[in-house]
C-alpha cells in the first residue's frame, strides 16, 4: 500500500495529498526504511540514465571517442536544454562524427524555457538537441558506433546496442532479463519496470562500486565524478536535482525520472534511496527528497533552510498572491 507522501495546503487546509513509496537500501538489497510499498513495480524511467551509460563505458566507446567528464554528465542527465547544454550535446556528436540528424529523442519546448513561462509561438520547432534526453541519446549513438551497430538503428529494443543495455540493467538491478517489462520511454528509448526495491539497491550498488569487473568498477567512479562534479549537467537551472546536489557538496548523487520517480545515492554511507509518487505529479518529488535526507541525517537544519524553495515550495495564483504550500508528511520506517 502507498502512503501520503506530501500533503497540499492551500492557507491551513490541506486540499490535496501525493501518495507514493520510499525505499532506503544497502548495496545487499537489506531495506534499511521504507515508507509505501518496496515491491512495487513501477518504470525507472530517466532514473536510470546511468545504468543506460554503464555500457557505454564498459564498450570502451568513452576512451575511443574522448569524452570528458561534463561530456558525460550530460550523458547521464535531463537536461534544460539551456543553450550550453545543446553546445556540450553537440561536442558530443562530433567526437563520434554523427549530426543532430541521427538522434531519435524527438523535440520539445526546452525544460529552460517552460520554467521561465515561455509559450512557443504557432509553428515554432526546436532542435532535438534541446530534447532533455539528447545528452543520453548521444551516448546510446557512441555505443552503437562502438559495436557495430547502424546508428539508425540504435533504439531499436533487439539491436546490439540495446541488448547490452539490457544485461546491464538485469545486473545492476539484480533483476532477471526475462522479467523485466518492457516499454518506450518518452524520448524513444526501451525502458523497464522493476520493484522500488531493486532501484534502491541499484544506486546502493552504483556508490559502493560493489562490483565485479575492474572495468565496471572504473564506470562507477566515473559515473560518481561526474554527477558530483557537473550537477548543472545532470539537471538544470531551477531544478531540485540541482539545488539538493549543490546544497549536499558531493555527498549525494540524484536523479529523476518521468511520472516523478528519482534515485538518490549517499555516498558516504553507501545507501540508495527510491521515491516514486504515485499520481505522477513532479511538483512532491522535492519536498520529499529533502524530507528524505532530513530523515536520515545527510544534511542538516541549515541545508534544509538554503533548500526552502525545493523542501516547501510556495504556491501562488494567477495574481502572484501566495496562497499555500506543499509539505513533506510522512516518517520513514525501519526495515
Amino acid at each position: 500500500m502507498t502512503e501520503i507522501l506530501a500533503e497540499v495546503y492551500r492557507n491551513k487546509t490541506v486540499e490535496s495529498v501525493h501518495y507514493g513509496s520510499i525505499v532506503v537500501s544497502d548495496n545487499k538489497g537489506d531495506i534499511l526504511y521504507y515508507c509505501g510499498d518496496p515491491d512495487k513495480i513501477t518504470y525507472t524511467r530517466s532514473s536510470a540514465k546511468a545504468f543506460q551509460f554503464i555500457s557505454v563505458y564498459e564498450s570502451g566507446a568513452i576512451k575511443k571517442f574522448g569524452f570528458d567528464l561534463r561530456q558525460i554528465a550530460v550523458m547521464l542527465g535531463s537536461h534544460n536544454g539551456s543553450d550550453l547544454h545543446q553546445q556540450v550535446v553537440k561536442s558530443n556528436l562530433e567526437l563520434i562524427g554523427l549530426d543532430e540528424s541521427y538522434l531519435k529523442c524527438g523535440t520539445h519546448v526546452p525544460y529552460e524555457l517552460k520554467l521561465k513561462g515561455y509559450v512557443p509561438y504557432e509553428g515554432q520547432t526546436f532542435s532535438p538537441l534541446a530534447h532533455n534526453c539528447s545528452g543520453k541519446h548521444s551516448g546510446q549513438l557512441a555505443l552503437a558506433l562502438q559495436l557495430g551497430d547502424d546508428p539508425k538503428d540504435y533504439i531499436e529494443p533487439d539491436s546490439k546496442t540495446q541488448r547490452m543495455v539490457r544485461e546491464s540493467f538485469s545486473d545492476f538491478y539484480d533483476y532477471p532479463i526475462d522479467k523485466m517489462q518492457m516499454g518506450i520511454d518518452g524520448c524513444s528509448l526501451p525502458n523497464y519496470a522493476l520493484p522500488l526495491k531493486n532501484m534502491a539497491k541499484a544506486y546502493a550498488t552504483l556508490v559502493t562500486r560493489n562490483v565485479k569487473s575492474t572495468i565496471r568498477r572504473q564506470a562507477c567512479e566515473t559515473v560518481i565524478r561526474a554527477m558530483s562534479e557537473h550537477p548543472l549537467m545532470v539537471s538544470g537551472n531551477m531544478r531540485a536535482d540541482l539545488a539538493v546536489a549543490e546544497a549536499c557538496h558531493g555527498e549525494v548523487i540524484l536523479k529523476v525520472g518521468g511520472e516523478a520517480v528519482e534515485l538518490i545515492g549517499i555516498l558516504k554511507r553507501g545507501l540508495g534511496v527510491v521515491i516514486k509518487i504515485a499520481d505522477g505529479n513532479s511538483r512532491a518529488i522535492g519536498p520529499v527528497i529533502v524530507e528524505v535526507l532530513r530523515q536520515l541525517a545527510v544534511i542538516d537544519a541549515d541545508q534544509v533552510k538554503s533548500l526552502a524553495p525545493t523542501a516547501r515550495p510556495q504556491l501562488y495564483n494567477q495574481r502572484k498572491i501566495r496562497i499555500g504550500e506543499i509539505v513533506p508528511a510522512f516518517k520513514l520506517k525501519r526495515g
